[in-house]
């Protein structure tokens, strides 16, 4: 079978070969499928005939149809390109395995649709299908809403306490008392910790403190110092606000 990127190599060439030539999205997909005579399922056909060397179901054939076609588009035609088979190949891998109606999905056909761009090609990195494939819808969510607030010159705010014991010199028992991220449209609303870890980890997102601790003291003052509160909020990483600018609707 051949490679994802003769895959991608293949379909995209016969995509941005037959598109800005033919007046093919005008019909809308469903009437294409039908087989109704359009310029729409002759494109269709091209495409088909692509991929059909290439191994494929006729149901993946068709998936991949849709999907490319609505990524196109959503570009001019004069802005039009051939995508980059390193970006165009792991996003069609990717979709044979995921719904059609996630975020997840979006996400791919939004990169998707920047890599036929000229105008946005550049905003395609490579790295981001990748990304994209270790997310899960719930993280993806908590992307989307961290960059949202991002863009209203804002933050969600996390603040929390922690107890200090002296002689062990070692805080324990943190307390949280602010914590604004949104849980509604979560499947999995308790894992937030565990998804913001996995977020770090992939250089996307974390919880940063973003001014200095305060120190708690027993007594209202005359004891020792019995903890400490910390100031963080949710932000993305440099790099995590290039992957959402890249991946949101356009």
């Amino acid at each position: 079978m051949a490679s994802e990127t003769d895959l991608a190599t293949a379909v995209a060439t016969e995509l941005v070969k037959q598109v800005p030539i033919k007046e093919v999205y005008q019909d809308g997909l469903s009437p294409a499928m039908r087989e109704t005579g359009s310029a729409l399922t002759n494109f269709i056909k091209t495409l088909h005939l692509a991929l059909a060397p290439l191994q494929f179901t006729a149901a993946l054939q068709d998936r991949y149809v849709a999907f490319l076609d609505r990524s196109v588009r959503k570009i001019p035609e004069e802005r039009r390109i051939l995508p980059a088979p390193q970006i165009a190949g792991p996003i069609l891998e990717a979709i044979k395995y995921e719904p059609d109606d996630t975020l997840i999905a979006d996400m791919y056909g939004e990169l998707l649709s920047r890599a036929f761009d000229r105008d946005a090609a550049r905003h395609a990195h490579p790295a981001f299908a990748p990304l994209i494939k270790q997310l899960s819808v719930d993280e993806a969510v908590i992307l989307r809403s961290i960059y949202e607030k991002l863009r209203e010159n804002d933050h969600y705010k996390f603040q929390f306490t922690d107890d200090y014991d002296p002689q062990t010199n070692r805080f324990f028992n943190r307390k949280v008392e602010i914590d604004e991220l949104p849980r509604e449209g979560l499947r999995s609303p308790e894992d937030v910790a565990i998804y913001i870890e996995h977020l770090d980890k992939l250089g996307l997102a974390a919880v940063l403190q973003f001014k200095n601790q305060e120190p708690l003291f027993a007594g209202g003052g005359g004891g020792g110092q019995s903890g400490s509160r910390t100031y963080a909020r949710y932000q993305l990483t440099a790099f995590g606000h290039e992957f959402m600018k890249a991946v949101r609707p356009l």
